[in-house]
């Protein structure tokens, strides 16, 4: 089964069990049952409950008793935001007048009682508790299909928070047979499942994340969710920026590393003041400036980008030449399975990583006579760091001798293509 149909099948089976409560529809939403007070309730009892100082809960309408039972209870809460669009809201029990905890724990009035806090505001969190549209006796776990639970435990274990407990409170109706909901490696999985009518240690053999899969995120998810950029801007040693890539390039540009701005907005060469984006379309590359943020439409272009240094640092010299070493043989592993016409290796070093040369080895910028992956050109060219000791004009020429280049090859393959057929 799917994890669309198993939201299928919990969806219909809720209905079916007269359970399913407002809002409606259901479908598309943690849905909201009835009986969620006395699944709060059940929790309630629990000795991991009863424990925990610090609760994250999510913000959806079935978990809206928890949230005031915490509260209650005295108890901090952290809610998020929907769909990740801010941070956290704080609730902080002695903030909350007695008898208005229910509205204080409401997503509409939230704002009135606690305050939204940075990430690097977050306490400890001792127990997590998520909505779910359908679960297994083990743990395996379906949200409405957006991630947003999955990212936001992921969070707290970018930002170094220990594991936390899982629990859902959920219908009866909701919980499927074991093997109805597939997982993956980014999934969260649920220790304890709480109805009305009982209590489920799952012992789930399924693991938690330990933290963000930057490489499954793109530029637009961080845009969407700003609360990501935050983190990427606090954890930017441990974020990676995805390559742009594809079988036959006709230009596939190499830089060093990923920059500490790069890291942190997930995009390539965004540092203040980089000149790549502005040599690109200068040399005739692209019919505009490119923001960072658009890199994905190199894509459509023609054009890619990887680096030979995965690794993000503040600067070139932090990189110890045994990672440019591995870097090139990764980078040759690529150039052999992508076939792009043509490499073009930003920086010496770059370079002789590619090439397997040694680290002083004198390299002139340029077509070079030599290929090191049979059938794809190299061409080298400086960095367009802004730190570059190359001034930009005999940087922009190079750029446009590349576009030249390309231009080239476009025409002669367009030439061979016609005179085959």
């Amino acid at each position: 089964m799917t994890k669309d149909a198993a939201r299928a099948a919990a969806y219909r089976r809720l209905r079916e069990a007269g359970a399913a409560r407002f809002p409606f529809p259901i479908e598309g939403r943690i849905p909201n049952f009835r009986g969620a007070e006395a699944a709060a309730a059940r929790l309630r009892q629990l000795p991991l409950y009863r424990r925990a100082r610090v609760l994250k809960i999510n913000p959806d309408a079935p978990q809206l008793p928890v949230r005031a039972m915490a509260l209650e209870d005295g108890k901090t809460v952290y809610m998020p935001s929907p769909r990740l669009r801010g941070s956290f809201v704080r609730l902080r029990p002695g903030k909350v007048p007695p008898g208005e905890a229910r509205k204080a724990a409401s997503l509409k009035h939230c704002l009135q009682y606690g305050e939204e806090v940075g990430l690097d505001e977050l306490e400890a969190v001792d127990l997590v508790v998520v909505g779910s549209v359908a679960v297994s006796a083990r743990g395996a776990r379906a949200g409405k299909g957006e991630g947003y639970s999955d990212m936001e435990y992921a969070i707290l274990r970018e930002l170094g928070h220990p594991p936390a407990p899982v629990v859902t409170t959920v219908h009866g109706a909701q919980v499927l047979d074991e093997g109805h909901i597939p997982m993956e490696p980014h999934d969260l999985s649920v220790d304890v499942i709480v109805t009305p009518d009982g209590v489920i240690e799952t012992n789930t053999p399924y693991p938690k994340p330990e933290g963000i899969r930057w490489d499954m995120l793109g530029a637009e998810d961080l845009d969407a969710m700003p609360v990501l950029r935050e983190l990427r801007r606090l954890r930017w040693e441990r974020a990676a920026v995805p390559d742009l890539l594809k079988p036959g390039l006709r230009v596939l540009f190499v830089g060093v590393n990923p920059g500490r701005w790069s890291a942190s907005a997930g995009c390539h060469f965004a540092g203040p003041g980089n000149h790549f984006w502005r040599l690109l379309h200068e040399a005739g590359f692209t019919p505009r400036r490119y923001a960072p943020s658009e890199g994905a439409r190199l894509l459509e272009l023609g054009l890619g980008i990887t680096n030979v240094v995965s690794r993000p640092t503040r600067s070139e010299g932090e990189i110890r030449w045994e990672e440019f070493v591995a870097g090139g043989r990764l980078l040759r592993e690529k150039a052999a399975r992508f076939r792009p016409r043509i490499v073009a290796l930003l920086g010496k070093h770059v370079y002789r990583a590619y090439a397997g040369l040694a680290r002083t080895a004198p390299v002139s910028w340029g077509l070079q006579p030599t290929e090191t992956v049979p059938g794809v050109r190299e061409f080298v060219a400086p960095n367009p760091s802004p730190r570059s000791t190359v001034p930009y004009g005999d940087r922009l020429a190079l750029f446009r001798d590349l576009a030249s280049l390309a231009a080239d090859d476009e025409r002669f393959l367009g030439e061979a293509s016609r005179s085959e057929s």
